[in-house]
């Protein structure tokens, strides 16, 4: 078995991995990248055509994978739906099988279904964690993990006699934390291979709480306010929802949220086997808020039914207005308008995100906006959806694989001091198990 890493031997995320035999062919993930050229990339680089976006290097150049070359992939497996592991899909050739969880399959869905992606349109078969399936020369066994994305899994490859581990992004200390520790116990000891990620190895300084640890400092933060608390977090980050909702319900407070999210909610409790909280008379105090501009696009564009749906709990804005000393509301920069017209003030703001993402002139308006009419955005209340060091350690000390090969890292040499098998490889070098 031979293995290509097109990107993230030295970068953290765009993730693409190719594994081959002599008859087989199979595509760990399909990111669209973070960074271009060491900096942050630009939104409205997307919107090139793709052979600009093949001389930036943004769509890696790999034959047999694409739509306008003859297909030569017997699989594309994506390991969780965030964009920087599924982004380039819209580019794959469609006769090309698309492997993926049940909850990765809905969150990309609801996001093409909302604009926030463009659609696509491939063969996609779900997988289901913990068994094993077979394409070609190849046996692929997921693993679900902790992860700030929904329904992320690890990957156990086998074939010609070897074995490679894939960890995807994974932490230990979200609400499924005990799936790190399923994943050691269950899968291979001694793997020829073990490829994994490395996000927090370049940010070492930043605390790592639990996500429970984080849920009641979020209640001591609203206990500080008299006014109204409002949050921003990733609409797919389901376990930091959860965090706020669960402090809302705690201190008596109304947890709102946006159309979207209601969506993405429901439709993930949809799935079964969870008890994710979603607006619904089983969840009373969640209300949902419907942003207009947001609102005119779905009665436009995406079927008003993914609005009407939640209409019995819908919270217009003059009752916000009225009630604003007693919520706990999500918000994001596109609802600043909304925001005014509901006259919300001297309130806290929590930011919940990673601070890069802080850093834009779109961001730091919104935030100028709400210090303007009285209230606190500091300190960030975060934690990572990536593994610490800890885990990092613990997996690798678990595991005890032959080779470690770092990916999803600024820093792989750091790997180095946690063990001798340490193997550091160059973006589109092959190699071999």
């Amino acid at each position: 078995m031979k293995i290509i890493i097109y990107r993230g031997t030295h970068e953290i995320g765009g993730t693409l991995i190719e594994l081959k035999t002599e008859k087989s062919r199979i595509l760990l993930d399909a990111g669209y990248p973070l960074f271009l050229n060491g900096l942050a990339i630009d939104n409205s680089v997307a919107s090139l055509g793709y052979k600009k976006l093949l001389e930036l290097g943004v769509i890696p150049k790999i034959s047999g994978l694409y739509k306008w070359d003859e297909p030569n992939f017997d699989a594309l497996i994506i390991s969780h739906a965030h964009i920087d592991h599924y982004g380039l899909l819209k580019y794959v050739h469609p006769d090309i099988p698309v492997y993926m969880s049940a909850g990765t399959k809905r969150l990309i869905e609801v996001s093409q279904l909302f604009r926030i992606v463009d659609n696509f349109n491939l063969v996609t078969t779900e997988f289901k964690m913990y068994e094993a399936f077979q394409v070609k020369d190849f046996i692929i066994k997921p693993y679900l993990m902790d992860h700030s994305a929904f329904d992320a899994a690890a990957f156990e490859i086998s074939a010609e006699g070897k074995t490679v581990i894939y960890s995807g992004d994974f932490r230990g200390h979200g609400r499924k934390g005990c799936c790190l520790d399923m994943f050691i116990q269950g899968a291979t000891k001694q793997a020829d291979i073990l490829l994994t990620e490395g996000t927090m190895l370049g940010r070492q300084d930043e605390l790592v709480q639990t996500e429970d640890e984080l849920k009641d400092e979020i209640i001591r933060e609203i206990e500080r306010q008299s006014g109204p608390v409002l949050f921003q977090s990733s609409s797919q980050n389901i376990d930091r929802i959860v965090s706020f909702y669960k402090a809302a319900a705690t201190l008596g407070r109304i947890f709102v949220v946006d159309i979207y999210t209601a969506n993405v909610l429901y439709e993930l409790r949809r799935l079964g086997n969870n008890s994710l909280p979603f607006p619904s008379s089983r969840y009373p105090y969640i209300k949902v808020f419907y942003p207009y501009r947001l609102t005119q696009k779905i009665f436009n564009e995406i079927g008003e039914e993914y609005a009407k749906r939640f209409s019995t709990f819908h919270i217009p804005k003059e009752k916000l207005e009225a009630e604003q000393n007693n919520i706990v509301m999500m918000v994001r920069p596109s609802m600043l308008k909304d925001l005014e017209y509901c006259k919300f003030h001297d309130g806290r703001f929590i930011y919940s995100m990673w601070q890069g993402y802080r850093a834009s002139e779109y961001q730091q308006k919104f935030e100028r906006y709400l210090q303007s009419v009285g209230f606190i955005t500091e300190p960030p209340v975060h934690t990572s959806g990536h593994a610490s060091v800890a885990d990092i350690k613990k997996m690798i000390a678990g595991l005890d694989p032959k080779k470690i090969v770092p990916i999803h890292t600024m820093v792989p040499d750091a790997f180095t001091d946690f063990s001798n098998k340490i193997e550091i490889q160059k973006d589109g070098r092959e190699f071999e198990v």
